[in-house]
């Protein structure tokens, strides 16, 4: 086999290499997403995956999953007109 060859079967399967971690991410994002809309709360879903609160708050916001939780009366109050000021 020449280098040529070689070089092309490492480019071939660094292609396929990338093309498996993406679908394995979509595959992941449907499951955070699928269970955060059938009711699990976001730190058991963070806990079940090992990921981090945050990993599963951007994959609910890039995939339009509604408020992860109630908001608290702090919350609300912050939001507002004229709301709590920490100063």
């Amino acid at each position: 086999m020449t280098e040529e060859d070689t070089v092309t079967r490492l480019k071939q399967a660094a292609e396929a290499k990338r093309m498996a971690e993406q679908a394995a991410a979509k595959d992941f994002e449907r499951a955070v997403v699928a269970a955060l809309l059938e009711g699990l709360k976001p730190k058991t879903v963070a806990d079940a995956t090992g990921y981090s609160y945050e990993t599963i708050r951007r994959i609910a916001r890039a995939n339009d999953v509604g408020r992860l939780r109630e908001p608290t009366v702090t919350s609300r109050k912050k939001a507002e007109p004229g709301g709590i000021s920490s100063a």
